[in-house]
């Protein structure tokens, strides 16, 4: 292959990837994507050439992807683009390097490929699983597979599709026939059609979407603070006058209620509560907005616990024992329960490896992020909430809902272990919280987040609403579709009809086993790999 082929195929093997992306999230870009590396894989004259072009046309695809965290953080933004421009080359790297072994195309490609995406998304800096192969098909019937084996069975079937356009000429039929029948079966015979109408209750919620920049949050003064939670209060009020049918649920975005949280109280600021009232101020208003309107409000909120007022020589200050990122279900007479954030973002709210020492973890902050919280803990136990239903099927009168707080819905494990424990269905529903604020005016990324939310209702056949500063906020039903969204960069509000899911999907028991088994069958591939060559020298 020519130094000119080789370049034309990798940027154009680069430009599919950013088709199967948002805003445009072709499917076929997701396949012809990974077809053109295993293409370049079996053709390229050199190993090292080809990882090397590949390299250079994957970096600017993963600049313009990540664009958004420039404004967040520089060093960030090129350190992760580089982490992401790696991936490809070593796929093609791993594929060449078991050619030697007697196995079809069609079956090492797609292992190493979800077994190099296990490693990306779920073991290194404890998993980053944007902008999987599968994702990729969100939109497509094929993504019906992930009800079997989440993500990370559509991305194999993407890869396998693949690995067969690449190597068309050379296949068998029975291969092309075989992995034709697969995607039919996949395409036509999605699992649980049968259970389509087995939805139980009905459920009005009031989604809130917010437009604060992520400028004004990161220093969030106590002007701009009056003028952002009064105008979010002001715009629910009118919501619910309006409504034709009162909601049973509002929900506010993720941390839309600046301060201390709902556990603290005016009086332990005594006698400095004054000083402090931005701290306690807002927790007590959104109290006193569920009494009035008569309705539980879910919202978004920081919760310190254990607190202490420490008076220094020159200023004051509060010492949190802890702190999480909440989603706080306010009820109308006052009292509150939550869920704290399990799966802390990486990098975004802990830096993994080196939260355990404090001058490592200061430098990195300095270095790549200073706008990041790393003074979280991660919430230690699964809560689920539940609220009278509107309309009653089968005499379910309540909605039970898990809420995955904004990186969490872009997590399998995560997601699923919320709705499910032990196979049995714990979560009709799933609202999450979120604050894409940090995405500034980058439409791709907004619609990005959708995408990986999309994929959690499909593997796990549940509904969810999301509610995100600065948006997307939607309703994606349980076949991954968008029926209801707001314009980012906007805020308004939307009256979502949720439904409780009761489909039983398998993957449920399947769970993340798709991606071990392949990252365990591509370490016997490599090393068997090795084995043959050093046998033969």
């Amino acid at each position: 292959m020519k130094t000119k082929n080789l370049f034309a195929l990798a940027i154009a093997s680069a430009f599919c990837t950013w088709l199967s992306t948002a805003p445009i999230g072709s499917a076929i870009a997701a396949v012809l994507g990974p077809a053109l590396l295993i293409y370049i894989a079996l053709h390229a004259r050199t190993t090292r050439r080809a990882c090397i072009v590949i390299f250079s046309t994957q970096f600017p695809l993963w600049l313009v992807l990540h664009s958004w965290i420039s404004e967040v953080t520089f060093l960030g933004w090129l350190a992760l683009a580089l982490y992401m421009s790696l991936w490809a080359p070593l796929f093609v790297f791993l594929l060449r390097k078991t050619k030697n072994i007697p196995i079809l195309v069609v079956i090492t490609a797609p292992v190493l490929w979800v077994a190099l995406e296990c490693l990306r998304g779920i073991v290194i800096f404890d998993g980053y699983p944007w902008y999987l192969a599968g994702t990729g098909a969100v939109d497509s019937p094929l993504a019906n597979i992930a009800m079997y084996g989440s993500v990370w069975a559509v991305s194999f079937l993407v890869v396998t599709i693949a690995a067969v356009v690449a190597t068309f000429r050379s296949q068998r039929w029975y291969t092309i026939a075989g992995v034709a029948l697969v995607s039919f079966y996949v395409v036509a015979v999605p699992y649980g059609n049968h259970l389509l109408n087995a939805q139980r209750s009905v459920t009005t919620v009031l989604v809130i979407q917010t437009n604060v920049s992520q400028s004004n949050k990161v220093a969030w003064t106590w002007e701009q603070q009056r003028q952002d939670i009064f105008g979010a209060i002001d715009q629910t009020r009118e919501a619910v006058s309006n409504a034709s049918e009162k909601p049973s649920l509002v929900v506010w975005p993720e941390t839309m209620v600046p301060g201390s949280g709902f556990l603290v109280s005016r009086l332990e600021f005594a006698p400095w509560d004054e000083q402090f009232t931005p701290f306690w101020f807002w927790s007590s208003q959104i109290r006193v907005l569920a009494q009035e309107l008569d309705i539980p409000i879910l919202v978004g909120s920081q919760t310190w616990v254990d607190i202490t007022v420490v008076e220094d020589t020159e200023f004051l200050r509060v010492d949190p024992k802890k702190q999480f990122n909440s989603a706080v279900l306010v009820y109308p007479d006052g009292s509150t329960e939550r869920y704290d954030k399990s799966f802390l973002t990486p990098f975004g709210e802990r830096i993994p490896y080196v939260e355990d020492f404090s001058s490592l973890k200061n430098w990195v902050r300095d270095m790549f992020g200073t706008a990041m919280l790393f003074d979280l803990q991660a919430g230690g136990t699964t809560h689920r909430f539940a609220i009278p239903s509107t309309r009653v099927r089968n005499a379910d009168a309540t909605l039970t809902f898990a809420t995955p707080i904004c990186f969490e819905d872009t997590v399998p494990s995560v997601v699923r272990n919320l709705v499910w424990k032990n196979g049995e269905r714990k979560a009709g529903a799933l609202i999450n919280l979120s604050n894409d604020g940090w995405f500034g005016s980058d439409a791709s990324a907004h619609a990005q987040h959708v995408r990986e939310a999309q994929m959690r209702c499909i593997e796990n056949m549940t509904p969810m609403v999301r509610v995100a500063n600065t948006g997307v906020s939607c309703f994606i039903n349980y076949h991954g579709q968008v029926q209801d969204s707001l314009p980012i960069l906007e805020s308004g509000s939307l009256f979502v009809q949720l439904h409780s899911g009761e489909q039983l999907p398998l993957s449920r028991f399947i769970g993340d086993a798709v991606a071990w088994v392949c990252l365990f069958v591509g370490i016997l591939l490599v090393l068997g790999s090795c084995f043959k060559r050093s046998k033969k020298q």
